[in-house]
Parts: structure tokens; C-alpha cells; sequence
């Protein structure tokens, strides 16, 4: 094998290494796994909204709610929200659900409320914060940074 020969197909193994890490360095950045968050009773709930910042809340609601099939409009935005926490809840799309409403204890507090939706096994779902007087604008429990 003459020196040329050897030459060019050091260039050639290069250039084909460098393509590789081109394609490496510019993949698109993989999607973070859904957290698996367990709270299956009353303490654990609470402990997770102190953890949270949510300290004093009281659970003033519990309902059973159907879960969409599939995102509409509406769903989308609250979808989002939870995919950006890191929580399941696209994977449990047309399941059956708990959500649990928290209020603030101390006085003055009292229009904002935090939500908790559940899956039958426990598994937090959704975690959303928000104003009574404006439910519509809602915003995330857990740090999205």
C-alpha cells in the first residue's frame, strides 16, 4: 500500500469521524423522564406542598374526574404545564383520576388554591397553583428550571 493510499484514507477516516461528532454535538436534546411522585394519603399530599413552598394548606375538596383522551385546546395548555414538572400525566390521558383542592390557612390567603390530580395508584399527575378569582391562570407547583 503506497503512501497515498494510506494518505487518503486517513482523511477519509477523519472526515467520517468528524461527521459523527458533528451529529453527536447537534442532536436534539432527549425529553427528561416523567418523575414518579407517590403520595398515597393526606400526610404525604401535605408534606409534599410544605416541600413546595405551600405550607398551612387544607384540603377543601376530593373529586373523581375523567381525564381526556386526548388533548383539545383547553387541555393543552395544563398538559404542558405538567410535562414541563416532569409529571406523567400524558401517559394517563383517558384514565380515571383524583383531585385533591388545597386552600390556604392563614387569613388573607384565602383565594389561592393549589391542585393535586392523582392517579388510582397514587402517582402525581398534575400540580397546579392559582387564584380563586381567576382559576383560568394557573401555574406550576414544582420548579420548572
Amino acid at each position: 500500500m503506497g503512501k497515498r493510499s494510506v494518505l487518503a484514507l486517513g482523511i477519509a477516516g477523519v472526515l467520517f469521524g468528524c461527521g459523527f461528532l458533528w451529529q453527536w454535538l447537534h442532536q436534539p436534546e432527549a425529553e427528561p423522564a416523567p418523575q414518579e411522585i407517590v403520595l398515597s394519603d393526606g400526610a404525604q399530599r401535605l408534606a409534599f406542598l410544605e416541600a413546595n413552598g405551600q405550607p398551612e394548606r387544607c384540603c377543601v375538596a376530593t373529586e373523581t374526574v375523567q381525564l381526556p383522551a386526548a388533548a383539545d385546546d383547553t387541555y393543552r395548555r395544563y398538559l404542558a404545564l405538567q410535562q414541563a414538572q416532569g409529571l406523567p400525566l400524558e401517559a394517563h390521558l383517558g384514565e380515571a383520576a383524583a383531585r385533591y383542592t388545597y386552600t390556604q390557612n392563614s387569613s388573607g390567603q384565602g383565594s389561592l388554591c393549589t391542585e393535586l390530580l392523582l392517579s388510582e395508584d397514587q402517582v402525581l399527575l398534575g400540580a397546579i397553583q392559582y387564584d380563586s378569582t381567576a382559576p383560568e391562570q394557573f401555574s406550576p407547583v414544582l420548579s420548572t428550571e
